[in-house]
């Protein structure tokens, strides 16, 4: 990654600030470099807040403090009526354009860099003879990257190289739970995930079992008063959106016959149904073994992390909401045998 460098000759231009703002968001989320003036500012991993740009710093203490300490009286001005303005400020600019996104933890708001396009990451994690399904909507899945890797400092498994939850010890994993908001928040736009026992040692149908799996997510809203039939029917419209004509990386732990091809096109007609149709839909399957796939990596830490919560008992595993699952989905010879599923959700708002 190039180390940015800032002209001084154009300190009067506003296009010149905006680019400055941007950078700054960028190089402390990865934590490289940023040329400014006479000097390089050797920035750690950090998250930017916009109030950052704003507030005055007497006393710099860390090379970060240093770098906004001397941006210089012009873009401190510009910052003050640009950062927040709307449609055309700093922030909405950078949002609209793809360059940034911006989160809210806590009662913090944080800008984070949108480093990839838009995709799709589902696996699943074992879950004491049952499984956590991540079906995982990323708008920025390598930004999740960074995060592991910079801000968690999270080792990767050397044989393939790739981030891997079963590989991660005790202390590494609880530091994720710790930081599982951070990451769905700098990572994705949604998530959906069942946790359920369906598809280990399936009675039936393996494929068919999937397939309602999905289904019980967005039916038998007579029963859901919570969530009513409109609300669920939005659910289901989220989620397709986010699915269709956008990649899916998917890893192949799935039973047999139900191999990634299948899983990535049930997924996305299943989520197109309306009012019982399957509507013109565009399934993507992108074929990479999780090595290759960050967005992979990405939903089996999550996959990982919600399996914990749930044997730690946090029902539902925070910041994720229960979708109350239609258990007439599941075939009656598998209830007879006590096959449950339950299902999660959760939108960046």
């Amino acid at each position: 990654m190039e180390k940015f460098c800032y002209n001084h000759k154009e300190s009067d231009l506003r296009l010149g600030y905006f680019d400055i703002f941007l950078n700054v968001i960028k190089n402390c989320f990865l934590g490289e470099p940023l040329d400014y003036g006479d000097r390089t500012y050797r920035l750690k991993p950090r998250m930017v807040t916009p109030y950052d740009f704003l507030r005055k710093i007497e006393k710099p203490s860390s090379e970060y403090e240093r770098l906004l300490s001397r941006l210089g009286k012009g873009f401190k001005e510009n910052a003050k009526t640009e950062i927040y303005r709307k449609e055309r400020g700093w922030i909405a600019q950078g949002i609209s354009q793809r360059k940034i996104k911006k989160i809210d933890i806590g009662e913090q708001t944080f800008l984070v860099p949108i480093l990839s396009p838009p995709a799709v990451g589902i696996d699943t994690s074992g879950v004491n003879g049952s499984s956590v399904i991540a079906v995982c909507c990323f708008d920025n899945y390598d930004a999740g990257i960074i995060f592991l890797e910079k801000h968690l400092s999270l080792p990767k498994a050397k044989s393939p190289i790739e981030y891997k939850w079963n590989k991660l010890d005790t202390e590494k994993r609880k530091k994720v739970s710790e930081n599982i908001v951070p990451l769905l928040k700098i990572s994705s736009s949604g998530l959906l995930a069942l946790h359920t026992d369906v598809l280990i040692s399936p009675v039936g149908s393996v494929i068919y079992g999937f397939r309602d799996l999905i289904e019980g997510c967005f039916s038998g809203h007579e029963k859901t008063p919570s969530q009513p039939k409109d609300v669920r029917e939005r659910f289901r419209q989220e989620f397709f959106l986010r699915c269709n004509n956008i990649p899916i990386h998917c890893d192949p732990d799935f039973p047999l016959p139900l191999n990634t091809n299948k899983v990535v096109r049930l997924l996305v007609r299943t989520l197109s149904k309306k009012d019982g149709r399957i509507r013109e839909c565009l399934p993507l399957h992108a074929s990479l073994r999780s090595e290759e796939s960050p967005p992979i990596q990405v939903a089996d830490i999550i996959a990982g992390a919600m399996g914990t919560k749930i044997m730690n008992n946090e029902e539902p595993p925070k910041p994720i909401s229960h979708l109350y699952f239609d258990n007439r989905k599941i075939n009656r010879k598998a209830r007879r045998k006590g096959k449950f599923a339950k299902a999660y959700y959760w939108f960046n708002k």
